[in-house]
């Protein structure tokens, strides 16, 4: 379930337009991949071995995806799948999750627009995250 509330009229400013939809995406990407039964945990850390300690370059993404020999992601890949059919899932999800973490974004994210637009308030998620209470 994804909820946004905007009312979208002619008025509208399109950033604004642009931020709803891209908060949506976000929201459905991570569900759609969490939906298809693959283990993303498994695959999240196996990308963060993969970059540990590269910088934003494709060179660090080469390095990073030629640091590990094929037949050994493939077996590492298919024991985060369900079934051997969900392969081209997982190998999806960890090229995604390796650009990510790299710092090459995949999709229009709120944050990269609230820096295109410093107009745009980019909703906060809500609770106290680390603060020390007084």
């Amino acid at each position: 379930m994804v909820i946004k509330k905007l009312a979208i009229e002619s008025q509208t400013p399109s950033e604004e337009v642009s931020l709803a939809l891209a908060s949506i995406e976000a929201t459905l990407s991570r569900k759609s991949y969490e939906f298809t039964g693959i283990k993303t945990d498994a695959i999240d850390s196996l990308a963060d071995t993969l970059v540990k300690g590269k910088r934003k370059s494709f060179v660090s993404l080469s390095e990073a995806l030629s640091s590990v020999k094929p037949t050994e992601l493939k077996s590492q890949l298919l024991a985060s799948c369900p079934s051997e059919k969900h392969l081209p899932i997982a190998e999806n999800y960890l090229l995604k999750t390796l650009l990510d973490k790299l710092g090459f974004k995949t999709n229009l994210d709120p944050q990269t627009l609230a820096d295109a637009y410093p107009n745009l308030k980019v909703a906060k998620p809500r609770g106290n995250f680390g603060k020390k209470k007084k």
